[in-house]
């Protein structure tokens, strides 16, 4: 299958999905079953092709094309959907291209009962992430940069509203790392960064800093289970008028194929499971929210 064979066949899956999709935040939705099992952090790591949400700077990390699909019940009952592709090594300006399609049902929960307000929020965007080499070798870390843009519509019952807005992502890997790690991540996303009015408001934006190491050791706990590819992460998230929310999470591969992550979403626990099925990964990550939890899972296609 040539490369133009291939981006015909993933945008016209893309474009195929897109209506099917059902609901979004424009800011700051925790997208990603394998997040949602670390508490919601990501920044920092952006390794797969969900990254064009969390830090489009991670991009050009991916050595393959990748396909997610996500399906999540949240707190409030809400649900989101989400889908997102990534074309690595493009010619259209180098760097890796992706695509992202993203909606939310928005309701409330009000003396235990549920109400929907009427409101459908959809987004879809275009990322972009590059490796910054030429003409910072002499830097002491890596530097890739990365933008998204997105369009938003908010469907009610009696108006319909648009805007758009642009994200802008780094992430720094130093070169010089500790013992015994196999790589350092520090991440930034500045989101909304450039945002038009909606309703005669804008969209909030929002600054997230993300840290992540990947270690280097394998760890043998006897009985035939070995775990490796073990990964730290935490983010900081400060929302516009919001006050700054803490991640911490980790994810550890055993014995090859099962995936365990655990984490903590400012103060909630979030656990989270994967397995890995040759060029496919099926995760499940859930968030124990007081009172109600939120559950997402997803499919991965990488080749």
């Amino acid at each position: 299958m040539n490369i133009q064979i291939k981006k015909g066949w993933l945008l016209g899956i893309l474009f195929a999905l897109l209506p099917s999709i059902s609901a979004a935040n424009f800011l700051d939705t925790e997208i990603g079953a394998r997040q949602a099992g670390m508490g919601g952090t990501f920044v920092g790591i952006g390794d797969d092709a969900s990254t064009i949400y969390w830090n489009p700077a991670g991009l050009d990390e991916l050595k393959n094309v990748e396909i997610i699909y996500l399906y999540g019940r949240r707190y409030n009952k809400g649900g989101v959907n989400f889908f997102s592709l990534a074309q690595p090594a493009t010619s259209l300006g180098g760097g890796t291209w992706g695509l992202f399609g993203l909606q939310e049902d928005v309701v409330e929960i009000k003396d235990n009962i549920l109400r929907k307000k009427g409101i459908d929020e959809t987004t879809i965007g275009i990322g972009w992430g590059k490796k910054m080499n030429g003409g910072f070798e002499a830097m002491p870390f890596g530097l890739l940069v990365g933008a998204n843009l997105k369009l938003l519509k908010a469907e009610g019952i009696n108006n319909t509203t648009r805007g758009a807005a642009i994200d802008l992502g780094l992430l720094l890997k130093p070169k010089e790392i500790l013992p015994g790690t196999k790589e350092i991540k520090i991440g930034v996303m500045l989101r909304n960064l450039l945002r038009t009015r909606m309703n005669e408001e804008k969209p909030a934006s929002g600054f997230n800093l993300g840290f992540g190491i990947i270690m280097d050791k394998k760890i043998n706990l006897g009985k035939g289970i070995a775990l490796s590819d073990i990964i730290l992460s935490a983010d900081a998230d400060h929302p516009e008028e919001e006050s700054l929310q803490i991640r911490f999470g980790t994810e550890m591969l055993v014995n090859q194929k099962l995936l365990w992550r655990m984490g903590t979403n400012n103060g909630d626990i979030a656990i989270g499971a994967g397995i890995t099925l040759s060029q496919w990964q099926i995760d499940y990550g859930i968030s124990l929210n007081s009172p109600n939890p939120s559950h997402q899972i997803s499919a991965k296609l990488r080749y």
